[in-house]
């Protein structure tokens, strides 16, 4: 997960740490000038240039202490922002690369969560936290060395006793303040999937009347999120009084030992201030261990989750040099069974059939018994068994999936759109598409984008987050301009026209018809109208094919088929009626 920035920008690391042990060392002499400057002064001895000189050190070392600061932020911070940025892309083309069943099995809020919080977690923990541990380990150690050596080691002993209090109790509340932070994140997730969930379902919401009772689950989130942030804080409360008790105590030590040695004689006023400001440079390291052990609790659980999902088994989909799906002779289906996972019983149960090059097929039946399923194991959104789909005599799993979709034009059901132009969802980065191809596709799809009252701005009006600004069939029309402005060589519609109306459905089909034309392609659809000029159509039912015949002969049948027709035929003429 990190391995190519490191190789890249690991070095980066390296003066950053240079300047921050100068830092440490700069910033642990600042109170020995003090305290020279304090006896200076208090000797009543010294003339205005020694005031001057002892004056002009703190400056000076308050100035280099500001240098090497910004240096070492600069090469920290900034490592550790590309480090964000590259984990950022690295995750999102992990994404891509994950087959579609990943996505069935995770939660969209815990994907946008890992995206948002557990990368910025991990940037902490990689920047600021790795500069604080190390700023406060050297600083640390500069003080009570100089605390020790320079002042006096008996009262460092008796002052720093009190130490390991302080890191004991912090680390006994590390293990429960991970506890806690990892259920704060789970529902952190768990609300971001909610809220994104009602702001993509608001128009169901509100169609049933449900806002009441969507407010009310919102509002139990909200409590269990308020409570798990609580119980958090609560020990994560502790940590910093811990830590002041046990420096209390260290003050008043340094104070009383201290302050007998100046009455003694055996200590500067000077030297006692310094060593107060020391302790206050050890005490500052202790006191952001809490919050060190925190941001690095948060970080290891962050890890952990971006790396379960980076361990996910990518599929291949590049392309294979000399391996193309160009549809010359056609596509045959082999007693396909096909069964999802955790599904106790096949989508698909030994489907067999032949799509010769050029011609068309269409096929409908109950809702589920398959139909979409057969789409996706063609575009390779699934993996299909093997020795069961073939596309010019090789079998579909020896192909790469980026040269069978890149043959294929795909009409989904639901039609997504893209927060984008009208324009912009149809070209969809199609390589060399004009504006006059924008257009013929859109005048296939029966989208008139120059009507004005539809869409203001022509087909540069923006359809809205999935295409929220439009109806159920323009957004269906669009999609279906989109994928024939690729010119495929296989198109499959998926319920392309159960959104729109009958004479939109009829303009479109004979606009269609054309484009069709020695083209192969595969018609899924509930209304029989869309596929009864196919050359074969297929009936199916829990995921068998049960009749199969061009739309004459399934009629004459009289079986399934033809008792829809009937019923659809009749629907139809009411509708005419009217």
């Amino acid at each position: 997960m990190f391995g190519n920035f490191f190789r890249r920008y690991a070095w980066v690391y390296i003066p950053g740490f240079i300047f921050l042990l100068l830092y440490s060392k700069i910033s642990a002499a600042v109170p020995e000038a003090l305290g020279a400057a304090i006896d200076v002064v208090e000797s009543g001895a010294a003339d205005m240039n020694a005031v001057l000189y002892a004056a002009g050190k703190v400056a000076l070392l308050g100035i280099l202490v500001f240098a090497t600061q910004f240096m070492w932020r600069v090469c920290i911070m900034s490592n550790a922002r590309r480090l964000e940025c590259a984990m950022r892309e690295s995750y999102f083309s992990k994404l891509q690369s994950l087959p579609v069943s990943y996505f069935q099995k995770q939660r969209t809020g815990d994907l946008i969560a890992y995206a948002i919080n557990d990368i910025n977690a991990v940037r902490m923990t990689l920047g600021p936290v790795l500069a604080m541990s190390v700023r406060g380990i050297a600083t640390a150690l500069f003080s009570i060395f100089a605390m020790s050596n320079d002042i006096d080691g008996r009262m460092t002993l008796f002052v720093l006793l009190p130490l390991p209090v302080a890191c004991g109790a912090v680390i006994l509340l590390g293990s429960k303040i991970r506890t806690r932070f990892t259920k704060v994140q789970a529902m952190f997730a768990r609300i971001s999937g909610f809220v994104n969930e009602s702001i993509m379902g608001a128009k169901i919401i509100k169609s049933f009347a449900r806002e009441d009772e969507w407010n009310e689950d919102y509002g139990k989130l909200s409590d269990e999120m308020r409570d798990a942030n609580i119980s958090l804080v609560k020990v994560t409360s502790l940590l910093g009084p811990a830590v002041t008790v046990s420096f209390g105590i260290s003050y008043a030590v340094s104070l009383i030992y201290g302050g007998g040695l100046v009455l003694d004689g055996a200590m500067s006023i000077g030297d006692l201030v310094a060593y107060q400001f020391y302790l206050e440079l050890v005490r500052r390291p202790i006191v952001m261990l809490s919050r060190i052990i925190n941001l690095i609790v948060r970080g290891t659980a962050s890890y952990k989750r971006l790396r379960a999902v980076f361990d996910e088994p990518s599929v291949d989909e590049g392309e294979i040099e000399g391996v193309t799906a160009e549809i010359k002779e056609g596509i045959s289906v082999r007693d396909l069974t096909f069964t999802y996972e955790g599904a106790s019983s096949p989508a698909l149960d030994g489907v067999s059939f032949e799509l010769p090059a050029g011609s068309s097929i269409g096929i409908t039946g109950q809702t589920g018994c398959g139909k979409t399923t057969l789409a996706a194991l063609l575009l390779k959104l699934y993996e299909a068994p093997e020795n069961s789909i073939f596309v010019d005599g090789t079998d579909i799993c020896h192909m790469p999936a980026y040269s069978m979709r890149k043959a294929c034009g795909y009409v989904p059901q639901d039609g997504f759109l893209f927060s984008d132009s009208i324009s912009g969802n149809i070209a969809f980065y199609t390589e060399g598409v004009t504006e006059k191809d924008i257009e013929e596709a859109a005048h296939a799809a029966s989208i008139d984008a120059s009507d004005t009252s539809v869409f203001p701005d022509g087909y540069a009006t923006e359809v809205g987050e999935r295409g929220t600004h439009l109806s159920g069939g323009q957004k269906q029309r669009i999609s279906l301009a989109r994928a024939l402005i690729r010119k495929p060589q296989l198109l499959i519609l998926d319920d392309t026209l159960s959104a729109v109306d009958s004479i939109t459905e009829e303009t479109i089909k004979s606009r269609l018809r054309p484009l069709l034309e020695g083209r192969t392609s595969i018609i899924i659809s509930q209304k029989l109208s869309a596929i009864a000029d196919c050359d074969c159509i297929l009936y199916m039912k829990d995921g068998k094919i049960t009749e199969r015949g061009t739309h004459g002969e399934l009629v004459a049948l009289g079986g399934d088929y033809a008792e829809l027709w009937q019923k659809q035929s009749e629907q139809k003429g009411e509708e005419d009626a009217k």
